[in-house]
């Protein structure tokens, strides 16, 4: 690829040169404002075919590559993405290649996801009450005894509140997952219940894992109920999701949970989904941290990390 530049009192006037000499093929890889007018630096592939003129000077620029983001776009696609999230993304990959000259994919893409979604950690030291939300079937109850697993293998004292007394069987789940955790577990019927229990307990545990009854978002006395709870102790909130949710309802249900102060995402199913573009879009559109992602049914290992790597990973993967 031979690259030239022409300068003219105008970019009409550059256009025209532009054609005249190169033809329809030349690619206009910028413009600028100059003195004498403007300055167009453009491309051609085969320059031989070419009778430039001898006054201007040719130059050959090795580093110029053009970027194909055709396996980006196509995973974006592919995993139903919200169509302006994409193009954002993509453009940010864009920018990357260009400041770096590399043409890794994987990399490019956790590049541009890491500055356009928050990312953070279960194992934030700094709040060790991590209280979790979501509809009925999203698995909270099975995402709670996942970290208890973890935090145990961790070495963490952990305690398990249970406050859902809506879905039957609820607290026995948990407690039975207690015991066989050897972990802690108490029930607390509401929000008055549940402060004196964290607060009695607060110096004991390393980890105070609450869990919340699904809710159905859109019905004012459930979320009153889970707003109280909310409120009643200072906590990381947590939403889980089942990933192969259709995306704009994922959207909307999270913007309905962040009203409640709800702070990170946590994706469920990930085993059983082949498309996620709909929590990475609830990522997005309502400023949720990803902090881990359920990845299988299995207890013990079933949940990972969510970083802008293994979210790149995900995506990318056919």
């Amino acid at each position: 690829m031979k690259v030239k530049q022409f300068t003219a009192p105008d970019m009409t006037q550059a256009m025209a040169r532009i054609r005249e000499e190169l033809g329809e093929e030349a690619i206009i890889l910028s413009t600028d404002n100059v003195n004498e007018g403007v300055r167009v630096t453009v491309a051609i592939e085969n320059v031989q075919e070419v009778n430039f003129d001898k006054n201007e000077k040719l130059e050959v620029s090795p580093s110029l590559q053009v970027y194909d983001d055709v396996k980006i776009r196509e995973s974006l696609e592919y995993h139903d993405i919200l169509p302006d999230i994409a193009g954002q993304i993509l453009a940010r990959a864009r920018q990357q290649y260009q400041s770096r000259k590399s043409g890794d994919n994987q990399k490019l893409l956790a590049e541009a996801l890491a500055k356009m979604i928050g990312f953070g950690s279960l194992w934030n030291k700094k709040q060790k009450n991590k209280i979790f939300f979501g509809i009925p079937g999203s698995g909270k109850s099975t995402v709670i005894a996942k970290v208890a697993t973890q935090a145990k293998i961790r070495k963490q004292k952990t305690l398990i509140i249970s406050t859902d007394f809506v879905r039957a069987g609820a607290n026995k789940q948990l407690e039975a997952f207690s015991k066989i955790l050897q972990t802690d577990f108490q029930s607390c019927k509401n929000a008055r219940e549940l402060f004196k229990t964290v607060h009695n307990n607060q110096e004991q545990y390393d980890l105070i894992l609450i869990d919340t009854p699904g809710i159905n978002p859109y019905k004012e006395e459930q979320i009153t109920r889970t707003d109280e709870l909310i409120d009643s102790l200072k906590s990381d909130k947590i939403l889980v999701q089942d990933a192969g949710r259709n995306t704009l309802e994922t959207v909307e249900t999270g913007d309905l949970f962040k009203r409640l102060g709800v702070e990170f995402l946590l994706p469920t199913h990930l085993d059983m989904t082949r498309r996620i573009g709909s929590f990475v879009s609830s990522a997005y559109c309502n400023h949720l941290k990803l902090c881990a992602g359920s990845i299988s049914s299995d207890i013990a290992k079933g949940l990972a990390d969510m970083t802008p790597e293994a979210l790149a990973r995900l995506l990318l993967t056919e």
